[in-house]
């Protein structure tokens, strides 16, 4: 009788350990909806693409996007309306964490980190020459030291990215806030940086704070027409910027816009791919597989994405921890201890 026990018990164990140990070698589809990118623009085109990618590598896979914004991506994956978000940066994660604003509570626990998207984002601080020598203008410290009367084209704080962990903190860093902008008699054109540079190309502002890619075409055009300068900066403050929400300081190489004629400071951000704690390590595993086996099939996408590489993946600049996917398929490939 003993004979037969002993196979029996460990084919249970086997049964009951089974889904701890299965590998995900499969080609099985999965479900999965990604959220962070609003309708239209270069976030839609990316996230269209990454999940393309993935539903090619496993057929018949249920990959959607679910238009959001940044700061409600990762409040939607929280939520568990969503699955992953693929615009959080820095100040998006230390928010949710924190639970300050636009976040109604602290969402620590509930998402983790899956990878790095690209780290290339760069606030673009620019001012009309115009303005600039009407108001004796040139760095930030003009700015505060002289506190001129601003039309600034800057995005709504509910998208924290290019508002809260950009030019907020490089206000706070050179002694001034958004906020002392009306008690200088200044304005506000909010909206996307599509938006803010039509307020410049129409004159309807004088100062441009948000997000493009280096070498912007449309800022190339608009240059082309209407002076403009960059706002220079110590670097030293720029850096102190960054660092609140995990970010660095770079340089914009001269020549990179026809106005730059030196290399200018400002904030670098980094983008990552984030994935709510309720989600299978399954799904998060083979998304992170997907990504990883189809690198040249991810830099086709284009924009910002064509900088992607598998160093650039695993790069986590920020305490969240790993998603327990994602995890497992680094420390088999032997990119992560």
């Amino acid at each position: 009788m003993r004979n037969y026990v002993a196979p029996v018990v460990f084919a249970a164990a086997a049964l009951l350990a089974g889904p701890a140990f299965a590998q995900f070698t499969d080609k099985n589809p999965i479900t999965a909806t990604v959220t962070g990118a609003t309708p239209t623009g270069y976030p839609r085109v990316m996230v269209e693409g990454m999940n393309a990618i993935v539903r090619e590598a496993y057929p018949g896979s249920s990959v959607s996007l679910k238009p959001n914004s940044p700061g409600g991506g990762v409040l939607a994956i929280a939520e568990k309306e969503a699955d992953f978000t693929a615009t959080a940066t820095g100040t998006e994660v230390k928010l949710a964490l924190d639970g300050k604003t636009p976040f109604p509570a602290s969402l620590k626990g509930k998402f983790s980190y899956v990878m790095q998207l690209y780290n290339n984002q760069y606030i673009h601080v620019m001012m009309t020459k115009e303005w600039a020598d009407a108001n004796g203008v040139k760095t930030w410290a003009d700015i505060a030291a002289k506190k001129p009367k601003i039309r600034l084209a800057i995005n709504r704080p509910d998208n924290p990215q290019t508002t809260i962990g950009g030019p907020y903190e490089m206000m706070k860093a050179h002694g001034f806030s958004i906020d002392d902008i009306p008690k200088w008699g200044g304005s506000f054109v909010l909206g996307n940086s599509s938006t803010g540079l039509d307020a410049i190309k129409d004159g309807k502002a004088d100062m441009f704070m948000n997000v493009r890619n280096l070498g912007d075409s449309l800022i190339k055009d608009i240059a082309g027409n209407r002076a403009m300068l960059w706002i220079d900066g110590d670097p030293a403050k720029i850096e102190q910027a960054a660092k609140v929400f995990d970010f660095r300081m770079d340089m914009v190489k001269a020549g990179t816009y026809p106005f730059l004629d030196k290399d200018y400071p400002t904030v670098r951000q980094w983008v990552g791919l984030l994935a709510g704690n309720h989600v299978s390590e399954e799904v998060v595993y083979k998304y992170t597989k997907a990504m990883a086996e189809n690198v040249d099939a991810v830099k086709k996408i284009g924009g910002s994405m064509g900088a992607f590489t598998t160093e650039i993946m695993v790069t986590k600049p920020t305490d969240l921890p790993w998603h327990p996917g994602a995890l497992r398929y680094y420390k088999e490939k032997g990119w992560v201890k």
